[in-house]
């Protein structure tokens, strides 16, 4: 169970580049515990408001009330005082149990404070397949960022995901694309990179130059061919 202030210091954020964070199937994470949001987010007046929308009885007696007078008005208040205290701890088991949901695993997953939720005992096999191919994976970005000076981290693992199915990979499967990432020619795929990149770039550079630059380049490399 992680709260408060507590989740700043492991929260991915922090370097996403890096950081993921995952969780057990039955762990539960947020700011407060469920007790304390049903207390800021729902208390006593709201759950009796929501008593006098929902609960049939109430309804009932809330339409009798205002045709009632004297001792016939003072026992259907009664009767709703009565209804309202006999409801309460029933609606607040129920805020809290629906708080207790935005918690857990899959709520965390849907928000993306989480990459996934984990069973325990597959935990160990899982951590070491997917520690394997970051650290592989890691490698050959860290390779292609210095071939292509402009490849944003984010930019280079969609790229080696893209050559992964481009050799039907499936690259939701840890386990796959470490044989695929082990089975790479990281300086091959690198050098490919780098010339794309820098024909990239002369490009650019040869299209900010004036007509008379440009033909002068062209007929220097002639020269030189």
């Amino acid at each position: 169970e992680l709260r408060g202030g507590a989740w700043v210091v492991i929260d991915p954020a922090i370097n996403p580049e890096k950081m993921e964070m995952y969780a057990d199937l039955d762990s539960r994470g947020g700011i407060l515990e469920p007790p304390g949001i049903v207390e800021v987010k729902f208390r006593p007046p709201q759950q009796v408001e929501a008593m006098h929308r929902i609960d049939e009885k109430l309804r009932q007696l809330d339409a009798q009330l205002p045709n009632a007078q004297g001792d016939e008005k003072q026992s259907i208040e009664k009767n709703i005082k009565a209804r309202e205290k006999q409801l309460l701890p029933l609606y607040t088991s129920v805020a809290t149990t629906f708080a207790d949901l935005h918690d857990r695993t899959g709520r965390m997953k849907a928000k993306g404070v989480i990459r996934e939720g984990i069973c325990w005992k597959d935990s160990r096999r899982f951590f070491f397949w997917r520690v394997k191919r970051r650290l592989l994976q890691d490698f050959l970005i860290a390779r292609l960022q210095k071939a292509d000076e402009k490849l944003t981290h984010g930019a280079a693992e969609a790229l080696i995901e893209k050559w992964a199915e481009e050799s039907k990979v499936d690259v939701k499967s840890d386990r796959h694309m470490v044989a695929w990432l082990e089975a790479q020619d990281v300086e091959a795929r690198a050098a490919t990179l780098r010339d794309a990149f820098l024909k990239s770039h002369i490009k650019e550079l040869y299209g900010q130059l004036s007509a008379s630059e440009r033909a002068g380049l062209l007929a220097s490399l002639q020269a030189v061919k």
